[in-house]
């Protein structure tokens, strides 16, 4: 099975990236993993299934948008996301698209 594994790694200050570390660790025996920690070269037609690590600041974002676009498993870190949407449109300058999205 090729599975494409979307989050943020360290050296990412960030609990999720430790976590999906490990947690890699662990899946690589039993799957050809494939890391993203970016949206760039991410193709989703090379793979049998998407694993999306969203947690509530910027270094999700790329996982975010793709999981809009990309049919995949979504692990949520946090129960609200307002911190990660909130970056992604108001500190750009978009508040049409923090409306739209809240």
């Amino acid at each position: 099975m090729r599975v494409a594994f979307l989050s943020p790694l360290p050296p990412a200050k960030s609990g999720i990236a430790d976590y999906s570390q490990e947690l890699l660790g662990e899946l690589r025996p039993l799957a050809e993993i494939a890391v993203f920690n970016s949206e760039a070269t991410f193709d989703a037609a090379r793979f049998d299934v998407a694993i999306y690590q969203i947690g509530n600041n910027a270094d999700h974002a790329f996982a975010y948008r793709t999981a809009l676009r990309q049919p995949g498993i979504v692990v949520l870190h946090e129960a609200n996301l307002h911190h990660l949407i909130a970056e992604m449109t108001i500190r750009a300058g978009d508040w049409d698209a923090y409306l739209a999205e809240i």
